[in-house]
């Protein structure tokens, strides 16, 4: 409702200047009007003897009358048009002035992340360095706790592969799980096998967020290795994800366009020559690769400290890894529900009840089946079979 006052209040002045100027006297005398000829006194209406002759309206008068009346209209229009479009644009000024962006600048994080390592995929710019002395501050800076350089180890990572802490997150889930003895290398090789590492790798892109923007513009296109099953993968497919992680054997080139392969050309010569992996190729000429191995520890494009990553996943405040039982012999998970106050029918669980561990003690060391009783009543009975008890 607010928004549509000030074009209300324009139509309305615009109706009234279009009235005014339109008003009878501006068409000379009309049927019903006094002649302006006539004087009325008081003893008797007398003819002036240098009156003006009667106005009579003619050709000329009602072709002028008809021009001045579209001429009217027209100024009258082209004012309301043009207040309206300066009122929208004063508008839409002062949206952007209340919603600024919120964006941290890539020279505010490189000065805050760089004297604990480079992150040579932020950014191509070097990081300015306008004052390195600052003889207003009378305090000493404050001691980094160790909880917050496993922070910015943990940041440094994520801002040199352009991914969020729960993207990280997940690819340290997954590299827990595999079980391998080095679980951060293993994190390393998953993070430098995304397709938009492979470029920025190649040099195809100077960043990662360029080699992002690529992949999600459609620039790039993949084709799987062969497996051996009856499924053939599709000769080339154009993919706009720049999460995908490449499996052994994977091609990836760009994409057969004008506008793709200019790009590509652009970026090539603005890095110049890059050192490219072993466990990957490039042809420049071509522009088509492949991805024949996993990273090395030794290659990988960013230097971590691997104790602080690993201590910041793996502390009291670090991430929580699943946990599932299954019945013994199956693959059907121990639901964790309440299930009538009754401990869950683990294999241990069931062994303890059946040895009766626990029954005669007294406090928090009292086992669960046995809370909120006042006898020797069980709630779990281990030879019981039925629904109170899943075995």
């Amino acid at each position: 409702m607010r928004k549509a006052w000030p074009r209300l209040c324009l139509a309305c002045a615009a109706t009234i200047v279009a009235g005014c100027l339109l008003q009878p006297t501006f068409l000379g005398p009309q049927s019903g009007a006094r002649p302006q000829g006539f004087v009325r006194s008081d003893r008797q209406v007398v003819m002036q003897a240098d009156a003006r002759p009667s106005l009579q309206p003619s050709s000329e008068s009602a072709s002028f009358s008809m021009l001045g009346r579209a001429s009217a209209a027209a100024l009258c229009a082209l004012v309301a048009v043009s207040a309206d479009r300066r009122s929208r644009q004063r508008a839409e000024k002062v949206v952007v002035r209340m919603f600024p962006t919120r964006a941290r600048s890539r020279q505010k994080t490189m000065r805050r992340f760089e004297p604990f390592g480079e992150m040579p995929a932020w950014s191509r710019k070097p990081l300015l360095r306008k004052r390195l002395k600052q003889p207003w501050r009378k305090r000493p800076t404050k001691k980094l706790s160790m909880k917050g350089r496993y922070w910015i180890e943990r940041s440094r990572v994520a801002c040199h592969y352009n991914i969020n802490i729960h993207q990280l997150t997940k690819y340290v889930l997954r590299a827990f799980k595999e079980g391998r003895k080095h679980p951060i290398d293993h994190l390393m090789q998953i993070l430098e096998s995304r397709i938009d590492n492979f470029l920025w790798r190649v040099g195809l892109a100077p960043t990662m967020a360029a080699a992002r923007w690529m992949v999600r513009e459609n620039h790039i296109q993949i084709r799987h290795a062969p497996k051996d099953s009856d499924y053939q993968p599709p000769d080339w497919v154009t993919t706009n994800v720049p999460a995908t992680l490449l499996m052994l054997g994977d091609e990836i080139r760009v994409r057969p366009k004008k506008r793709s392969i200019g790009l590509a050309n652009k970026h090539q010569d603005e890095e110049g020559e890059v050192d490219v992996p072993s466990h990957l190729e490039w042809d420049r000429e071509e522009l088509i690769g492949r991805y024949n191995d996993v990273c090395d520890s030794n290659e990988i494009g960013i230097n971590v400290c691997e104790d602080f990553l690993l201590y910041n996943f793996l502390g009291p405040e670090g991430v929580r890894q699943r946990h599932i039982r299954w019945f013994e012999g199956t693959t059907i998970p121990i639901p964790k529900i309440y299930n009538g106050g009754r401990i869950r029918p683990t294999p241990e669980n069931i062994l303890n009840m059946k040895k009766g561990a626990g029954l005669r003690l007294r406090g928090r060391r009292r086992p669960p089946g046995l809370w909120g009783k006042t006898g020797s009543t069980m709630l779990n009975n281990p030879w019981e079979y039925g629904k109170k008890v899943k075995v």
